[in-house]
């Protein structure tokens, strides 16, 4: 059984959402989702078919340079965080936002690449499991507090966004919200 290439495919989403998004501006309002996600818990794909246990992420403490806490829920349910990837120029600014990534050190089996570039705000969540985006034009909220040269900070609410189960290719929908706060 071959998985999912998360780092490029990371990679190919932050550019297929920068051409896909229309222009949008940032929203105010932090939102928390909170309730449905379980640590650890079983992950689902539809009524009744059960999946291997969704990757909790992993981090804690923050990382040296920030994090990001996310939950997702509905079709699939993962939670965690992950400390901010600067090393390498992984993450870098361009100008108007971030194209940042969150990952454990060395490991990509869980990646969240979020995109804060004006007209163009995405985040996607990837593991060896399943792919989720969401993008602001397709009805994410983003709450950016912070966007510039010397770090990001903020929030996002996505419902109904887009899922792939890598293993069975089938599509589904998650609710995920995030914080992040991060410094180069």
């Amino acid at each position: 059984m071959r998985h999912l290439r998360p780092f490029p495919a990371l990679i190919a989403l932050a550019i297929i959402g920068a051409a896909c998004s229309g222009p949008a501006a940032s929203s105010g309002g932090d939102q928390s989702q909170g309730a449905g996600a379980s640590q650890g818990g079983a992950a689902s794909e539809g009524a009744g078919a059960s999946q291997p246990a969704a990757s909790t992420g992993g981090g804690g403490g923050g990382g040296a340079n920030g994090s990001i806490t996310y939950n997702i829920t509905g079709d699939y349910t993962a939670s965690g965080e992950l400390p901010f990837v600067t090393a390498g120029g992984v993450s870098a600014f361009a100008g108007t936002g971030w194209a940042a990534f969150f990952y454990e050190g060395g490991n990509t089996d869980v990646v969240i690449d979020l995109t804060t570039l004006d007209g163009a705000h995405s985040i996607s969540f990837t593991d060896t499991n399943a792919v989720l985006t969401g993008f602001e034009a397709n009805g994410c909220t983003f709450n950016l507090e912070k966007n510039d040269a010397s770090g990001l900070k903020g929030s996002v609410e996505c419902h109904g966004a887009q899922l792939v189960m890598s293993e069975a290719g089938t599509l589904g929908t998650a609710d995920l919200s995030a914080h992040w706060e991060a410094h180069p």
